[in-house]
């Protein structure tokens, strides 16, 4: 995502690289989990088709874990997204649904090289976009209009 500034510690450098053998099973699930579930109203649930764990605000699902966990779909606006995708291409992609509708998804994020702090301000921008906006105003301290 950003490339300037001081190095940044990665999600792989912190937890193992989920994307290869030897590292710690579920490690990346376990810290988006920890990022997820701290912010209100979250629950977690599993995904009827592909059984990985999917977190949801008031019933709208705003991240999913990827069937690899290599990667996650955060559900940010289709602009957001493209944008990153744009700027990041090897670890970024917006994407759509693979059915008829070929509606948007969200902003699928690979984690090797990913710096962690990119990805947890990923999983409050996801949750941000799909929670009641009073529920955001109360947590971030915005005034609502």
């Amino acid at each position: 995502m950003d490339s300037s500034g001081p190095p940044h510690r990665t999600i792989t450098a912190a937890l193992g690289d989920p994307c290869h053998s030897g590292s710690v099973p579920g490690a990346a699930t376990a810290k988006i989990r920890e990022w997820a579930t701290a912010l209100p109203e979250v629950t977690e649930k599993q995904h009827h088709l592909f059984r990985v764990p999917v977190w949801q605000v008031r019933g709208r699902t705003f991240l999913g874990m990827g069937r690899d966990e290599c990667t996650a779909v955060f559900c940010i606006p289709e602009e957001s997204a493209t944008s990153a995708a744009a700027v990041d291409p090897e670890h970024a992609a917006a994407i759509r649904r693979k059915d008829a509708r070929r509606s948007f998804l969200g902003l699928e994020v690979r984690f090797a090289g990913v710096p962690a702090k990119r990805v947890e301000a990923l999983v409050r921008e996801a949750w941000a976009t799909q929670a009641p906006k009073g529920l955001v105003n109360q947590h971030t301290g915005a005034v609502p209009r």
